[in-house]
């Protein structure tokens, strides 16, 4: 599948490769495999106590508590894990906000919630279409939630660590001249820093792009060439989300 353009908050964009209707099956057949292995986990180890128990009022208490697992696998795992399952990470893809931000509880609530709409109505095909005919490949319940399915393989994926445009109460520019810099200009050096790691980005070009930007700013620097056009995107994108 092709990649997805994300334009965050700082006006910062930002390239996935969204999941392949093969990973995304793989994970959900994963996850139910190990949904099964609990429930047989559960028959094997509690049904006698259950049974035991059968007359009782704890009996629907205990049935509950054993079967919450399996019902909210999903959303209790997304939520958990900052949009991954264990069927996810093994597929190596994770859901995301459209964004690019981290998904709230409301939006993995919301997928899970019309996943059996995707997943089980007609088979599965509603689901299988909206992601094969959707411009971000996104079904029902991401369309909904307003999230998208991504790669996460460093080889394949176009991510951008979140450090990037999203900044703790305390964060502190170390460049204070940034705004030299057009929008133009930062979009160029973020394009090459967040190259996929099988397209690595020539070292020459970065070493000459870090002391095109040092001319500009008039600033010297003892920071490494490629450390230091990050920290120049961070300040950019720093100062751009004040102005917000």
């Amino acid at each position: 599948m092709d990649s997805i353009e994300i334009l965050t908050g700082q006006n910062v964009i930002i390239q996935y490769q969204s999941a392949t209707i093969m990973q995304r099956a793989a994970a959900r057949l994963l996850d139910y495999f190990f949904i099964f292995a609990y429930i047989f986990l559960i028959y094997s180890f509690f049904w006698e106590i259950f049974f035991a128990l059968l007359d009782s009022d704890k009996a629907l208490i205990i049935f509950i508590l054993l079967w919450l697992p399996t019902m909210g696998y999903h959303f209790i795992f997304e939520a958990m894990l900052g949009g991954k399952t264990p069927g996810k990470m093994i597929a190596k893809i994770k859901v995301t906000n459209s964004d690019g931000s981290i998904p709230g509880i409301g939006s993995y609530f919301l997928r899970w919630l019309l996943s059996p709409i995707d997943v089980f109505l007609l088979w599965g095909s509603v689901g299988t279409l909206f992601i094969l005919f959707s411009r971000n490949h996104q079904r029902l319940g991401d369309m909904a939630a307003g999230t998208i399915v991504v790669k996460t393989d460093p080889a394949l994926a176009f991510d951008l660590d979140e450090s990037y445009y999203v900044f703790p109460d305390d964060y502190e520019p170390t460049f204070i001249h940034v705004d030299r810099l057009s929008y133009g200009q930062i979009a160029f050096i973020t394009n090459l820093l967040i190259e996929p790691k099988n397209k690595n980005a020539v070292s020459s070009s970065i070493t000459e792009l870090a002391d095109k930007v040092k001319t500009i700013l008039n600033i010297e620097s003892n920071l490494d060439d490629r450390k230091f056009l990050e920290t120049i995107v961070r300040d950019y994108n720093y100062y751009a989300a004040l102005e917000i």
